[in-house]
């Protein structure tokens, strides 16, 4: 009987703690302003991480925040072990074979073209589908990133030149001003914030929409198979009530 009795109690410890396993989530981002900042008290704010920290705190569901580059971040979920979930991602068919997503929790505004101030005579096309099928312009494009359904077609269809970079958003920019190619894509929301953190530079790159670009790209919490359901379902359901 004495045997028996340790055995329910060891099973129920190793219920709790798979309980708190599965409640504890090591949330991987990347400072990328406006999206994710990291605030000097080591808390993360944003318009993406922001809300998906308020959804957590209202669920009651710990959290560990985690710097990663966003390669480490898709590793990291693809492999599926490690209870880890990634905030504004783009949800992708390739992606869901390894992950799964929350509801969205944040819409882009339409995505712009962003250029020099002084090339900008050369870059006037109405439509994006125009742009690229200019071939006397190149494009700056991060590597291994997806620009959304939208734009990721018409790069496979009309195969622009492209100049692939692993920098960051500052490093493109820098890129940019260094005229190793004419434009890039980005979301206004971002532009806003290279501009003003570029100070003087940000004066010699300007923003144009596209006629043909659609509304902006949903971006999800992106997390690895070994974050149950029922987690996913409760921090939806607590998105849902933040305005």
């Amino acid at each position: 009987m004495k045997t028996f009795t340790i055995i329910l109690v060891s099973l129920w410890a190793l219920h709790l703690a798979s309980v708190a396993h599965g409640d504890t989530l090591n949330i991987l981002y990347e400072d990328r302003p406006p999206y994710h900042v990291t605030n000097d008290d080591g808390t993360v704010k944003g318009l993406v991480s922001g809300r998906v920290r308020s959804a957590l705190i209202a669920t009651g569901i710990s959290a560990k925040w985690l710097r990663r580059s966003s390669k480490a971040q898709i590793k990291t979920i693809r492999q599926g072990a490690s209870n880890a979930c990634s905030p504004g991602w783009f949800k992708k068919p390739e992606r869901e074979k390894f992950a799964k997503f929350s509801t969205p929790v944040y819409q882009d505004r339409p995505q712009v073209i962003v250029m020099r101030a002084d090339n900008s005579h050369r870059i006037n096309h109405p439509t994006l589908a125009a742009l690229f099928a200019d071939k006397n312009l190149k494009l700056g494009a991060k590597l291994g990133y997806s620009y959304g359904s939208f734009v990721d077609g018409l790069m496979a269809s009309l195969s622009p030149r492209t100049v692939r970079t692993s920098q960051s958003s500052d490093g493109i920019v820098r890129m940019l001003l260094g005229r190793r190619f004419e434009y890039f894509i980005s979301a206004p929301e971002e532009f806003d914030i290279l501009s003003e953190r570029l100070g003087i530079a940000g004066e010699d790159i300007i923003s144009a929409k596209l006629s043909d670009v659609p509304p902006g790209n949903q971006r999800y919490l992106m997390c690895s198979k070994s974050v149950s359901d029922e987690t996913i379902r409760r921090i939806n359901a607590a998105l849902e009530k933040i305005p």
